[in-house]
């Protein structure tokens, strides 16, 4: 490496720069800033307070949110009402009434005839001039007892060419076929004449 003049003199130059800069010392003067720079300078305390003040007013403003947002974040209980119905079940009685066999309102044809009445088979004394019959055997169906028929003393009306006339059931005939019916000689005598005996008839029970 070939040295110049101008190479060497700016060598020179700068090693002379660096060591007048490094012998040099700097006093506490030199370092020092201005007071009016000092002044204008704010302080660190000053500006700390600003920060945490501002700092928690937004904390505040945080916290002041979350409870709001608690508060409708709740649920509304909802209370159910329980709708009890009562059922009452009606209890509907059947009225049953067990029908005798003589049933009203039907009518039933045969033949009628007159007789003397006396103790019939109902356990009961008639005369002549009571307005009594002996209902046929198939009709009158007698129990063990015939005194107990639930048909002694039941009503019917009996029908003739002549009229017609009510009376009592007191006594069974048992040579009557069904249908017919042996009338007391007063009972007689109100649907047909006496010469003639023995009547074509209808009947029903009263």
């Amino acid at each position: 490496m070939r040295f110049t003049h101008s190479l060497l003199l700016t060598t020179i130059v700068t090693t002379t720069i660096v060591y007048t800069v490094n012998s040099v010392p700097i006093s506490p003067s030199d370092l020092a800033l201005p007071r009016n720079a000092l002044a204008s300078l704010p302080s660190s305390n000053a500006l700390m307070p600003n920060q945490f003040e501002k700092r928690g007013k937004h904390n505040h403003k945080k916290h002041s949110k979350s409870k709001k947002n608690k508060r409708y974040s709740r649920k509304k209980k909802t209370t159910k009402k329980k709708t009890v119905k009562k059922t009452t079940k009606k209890s509907t009685k059947k009225k049953t009434t067990k029908k005798s066999s003589g049933s009203s309102g039907k009518k039933y044809s045969g033949d009628g005839t007159f007789y003397s009445p006396g103790l019939g088979s109902c356990g009961i004394t008639n005369s002549d001039s009571e307005m009594v019959a002996a209902l046929n055997a198939p009709q009158m169906n007698n129990p063990a007892n015939p005194n107990n028929n639930p048909l002694c003393g039941k009503y019917i009306n009996v029908h003739g060419h002549k009229g017609t006339v009510r009376v009592k059931i007191v006594d069974t005939c048992p040579p009557c076929k069904s249908g017919d019916v042996d009338l007391s000689t007063a009972a007689f005598g109100k649907i047909a004449d006496y010469d003639e005996g023995r009547v074509p008839i209808t009947w029903s029970w009263a």
